[in-house]
């Protein structure tokens, strides 16, 4: 242990996906997904206390006690002794903003500073990003984490292995309104569904990488979203809605929530639930 810390505080921005496709494979560092998504300012403040009295690791996700499985297996990997995890989420959980993700994250970044670990960030994030696809939780929310802004994702794996690049993009507004979770390991499993997904994020990337601006990618998410057959009905009206007033609006994959930028589409979104409004994040996974 670095024994000139006491704790590590990291952060790690949500990540929300426009439109992917799906690759597994049996090794972890392996599977991931190609796509592309925006992180976004909302996000996972993680503290690492060392903990000497307690013989067993404890994790809080905001104020209480949880099996945190995810974030358990970034620890019982990294961790040279029991210690104290305490995540803050600003950002909504099984809504397809990387919750899981970005606790795990930001605990492998604390750990490997609290015990000297030597690990550079995509080694860290790789150990972030096997958690995710061990417990079927993620497969492309860590690698665009660790980078922050509009990040495509162009070959699955963890980082360091999976290859991507990034829009360059200003902190634009985002506004977006959440119905529910979705079950992301159902979706996953699902192989009829994960077929004609796959085909539209295929697509969509290919198009993307053709013109690859914000603008675009905003419309191939709200293509993507038809395409895959994944939104409810809701969903649809609320695009429809967004674009009635002047703006773009696509499903947030995989939760069971809409994301919006331009015109009024704030504004339109408040028929369909409580509207929030956040900023394209430009940074990273870090250490505060």
């Amino acid at each position: 242990m670095n024994r000139a810390l006491k704790f590590v505080r990291a952060f790690v921005p949500s990540h929300i996906t426009g439109f992917f496709a799906a690759h597994r494979r049996e090794e972890p560092l392996l599977s991931g997904s190609i796509g592309c998504g925006l992180c976004l300012s909302l996000g996972a403040t993680t503290t690492i206390e060392s903990a000497p009295q307690i013989h067993d690791t404890e994790i809080l996700l905001n104020g209480a006690l949880s099996e945190a499985p995810v974030s358990r297996f970034v620890v019982e990997k990294l961790a040279k002794e029991p210690v104290r995890v305490k995540t803050e989420f600003s950002m909504p959980f099984g809504a397809g903003f990387g919750a899981s993700g970005a606790g795990a994250l930001g605990s492998a970044y604390a750990l490997n500073s609290l015990f000297d670990l030597g690990l550079t960030a995509n080694q860290a994030a790789a150990v972030a990003h096997e958690a995710e696809v061990t417990h079927r939780t993620g497969l492309g929310d860590v690698i665009a984490q660790n980078a922050g802004g509009l990040v495509v994702r162009l070959q699955p794996g963890a980082p360091g292995t999976g290859r991507i690049d990034r829009i360059p993009v200003p902190p634009l507004p985002i506004s977006y309104v959440v119905r529910g979770p979705i079950s992301t390991k159902e979706v996953l499993s699902d192989e009829k569904v994960m077929k004609t997904v796959n085909l539209a994020g295929e697509s969509a990337l290919k198009e993307l990488l053709k013109k690859p601006t914000f603008t675009n990618f905003m419309q191939l998410s709200r293509r993507f979203t038809v395409q895959s057959g994944l939104a409810g009905d809701w969903a649809l009206q609320a695009i429809e809605a967004v674009e009635a007033a002047g703006g773009i609006a696509g499903m947030i994959m995989l939760g069971d929530a809409v994301f919006a930028f331009g015109g009024a589409g704030a504004q339109a979104l408040q028929s369909f639930g409580e509207v929030h409004t956040t900023t394209i994040s430009q940074r990273g996974a870090n250490l505060d």
